[in-house]
C-alpha cells in the first residue's frame, strides 16, 4: 500500500481575522466596528448630506518593548464538548485539504495563514498523495487527544491529538490508503495549524511567537478606534456601541462614560498628539496571544458653539487583549479608577465572534 507522505502534517486552518498576539494573523487588522444606532443607520433622504466622516486619531507607539511576562497555560480533560469541537476541528481541516487537492494543489496561497516549513509540507504531501485517474478525499477515521491546554482564565488555546486519516477512493474501487500521525490545534473553536515532523522529532513550525513591530501596530490601531468612538464633529453620527459579544464591567462602563460625554454644548471634541508607550506585555510561550498594559498620553481638543476651542491634556492607562478576536481594549484606567473593577471578564472577549 502506497503510504500518503506527511499526510497528517498537511494542516490547514480557516484562521478567522486576527491581529498580532491576538494576533490572531500577522497583518494586523482594524479593530470591529461598532454596532450604527439606529440615528447613524438610517439611509439618508436625497436632501440629507452625507455623514461628516471622523477618522480613528493617529496615535504614535514608543519603539520600547518590555520583555514580556511569562503566562502559563493549563492542561485540562477534554470533556464531550471539547471533543466534539476538536473533531470539527479536524474534519474542517480535511475538507479545506480535500478542495486543495482537488484543484491540483497548485497555488500554496489557498493554504491561507499557513506558512512556514508547514505550508511546503501541505504542497508536497499534496503532490504525493496524487493518484492518475483516481479522485480521493480524506475522511478522519478516529483520533485521541494527547494534550488540552487553556489559558489561565478558560478559553481552549492548544490541543495536541493524534489521528488516524484514511485517503479513500470516491469510486470505491481502490483500497483505502492509512496514515497515523500527530496534529496541533489551536484557539477557542480548535483548528488545525501544524504537524508534527517525524525525521525532525519536532513540531514543522513550532511555537506561534510574535514580532514587537506587530504588537505596537496593534496597540497603535486598537487605541485610535477607541478614541474615535468618543470624538464626533460637526454632522458625524453618534456612535455608542463598542465590539460584539458579552457585556462586561469594563463595557458597561465604557458605554456610561461615552453617553455622559457632553454633546449638546460640544460642536466638536478629538484628540491630538496622541502617544503610547507599552508598559507591560504578558504572553505564552506557546501561542501568541496575551495582554498588553499601555499608557497613553495627548491632548482632548473641543469646540463649543460660540467657537471657543479648548485644548486639554490626558493619561490614561488601558489593557489591550490579544486572542480570538481582534486586538481590543478590555479596560482603561481613567482618572485613577480602573473602568473593569477588577473584573476583565475574559472568559466573555477572548472568543472567536466570527
Amino acid at each position: 500500500m502506497r503510504r500518503v507522505m506527511l499526510l497528517l502534517a498537511l494542516g490547514l486552518a480557516c484562521v478567522p481575522a486576527r491581529d498580532a498576539a491576538g494576533i490572531p494573523s500577522t497583518t494586523p487588522t482594524a479593530p470591529p466596528e461598532p454596532t450604527p444606532t439606529a440615528a447613524a443607520s438610517a439611509a439618508p433622504s436625497p436632501a440629507q448630506s452625507p455623514a461628516a466622516r471622523l477618522d480613528d486619531p493617529l496615535v504614535t507607539v514608543a519603539p520600547s518593548f518590555p520583555s514580556a511576562a511569562s503566562l502559563t497555560l493549563r492542561s485540562l480533560p477534554a470533556d464531550d464538548a471539547a471533543k466534539t469541537s476538536v473533531r470539527f476541528g479536524i474534519e474542517r481541516y480535511l475538507a479545506i485539504l480535500n478542495a486543495f487537492r482537488d484543484s491540483g494543489a497548485s497555488d500554496p496561497a489557498q493554504l491561507g495563514a499557513i506558512g512556514g516549513r508547514f505550508r511546503d509540507a501541505v504542497t508536497a504531501g499534496m503532490k504525493a498523495s496524487a493518484t492518475q485517474s483516481v479522485k480521493r478525499k480524506f475522511a478522519l477515521q478516529s483520533f485521541r487527544i494527547d494534550r488540552f491546554l487553556a489559558k489561565p482564565w478558560g478559553t481552549t488555546a492548544v490541543v495536541e491529538v493524534t489521528a488516524t486519516i484514511l485517503d479513500q477512493d470516491v469510486a470505491g474501487a481502490a483500497p483505502d490508503q492509512v496514515e497515523t500521525g500527530r496534529l496541533r490545534l489551536t484557539g477557542d473553536r480548535p483548528f488545525v495549524v501544524d504537524g508534527w515532523d517525524d525525521a525532525s522529532g519536532r513540531w514543522f513550525n513550532g511555537p506561534d511567537v510574535v514580532a514587537p513591530a506587530e504588537v505596537r501596530h496593534s496597540v497603535g490601531a486598537a487605541i485610535g478606534f477607541l478614541l474615535r468612538l468618543e470624538s464626533w464633529i460637526p454632522g458625524s453620527p453618534v456612535e455608542t456601541a463598542y465590539g460584539s459579544g458579552g457585556e462586561t464591567p469594563y463595557l458597561r462602563a465604557r458605554h456610561a462614560y461615552l453617553n455622559a460625554l457632553d454633546r449638546a454644548t460640544l460642536t466638536s471634541r478629538t484628540f491630538a498628539d496622541v502617544s503610547a508607550a507599552i508598559e507591560k506585555y504578558e504572553t505564552f510561550a506557546e501561542i501568541r496571544d496575551g495582554l498588553a498594559t499601555v499608557r497613553v498620553v495627548g491632548t482632548v481638543v473641543t469646540n463649543d458653539a460660540a467657537g471657543h476651542q479648548t485644548r486639554q491634556p490626558f493619561v490614561r492607562r488601558i489593557v489591550v487583549l490579544f486572542g480570538n478576536w481582534m486586538p481590543e481594549v478590555v479596560d482603561e484606567e481613567v482618572d485613577g479608577h480602573w473602568m473593569s473593577g477588577g473584573d476583565l471578564a475574559l472568559a466573555l472577549r477572548d472568543r472567536n465572534f466570527a
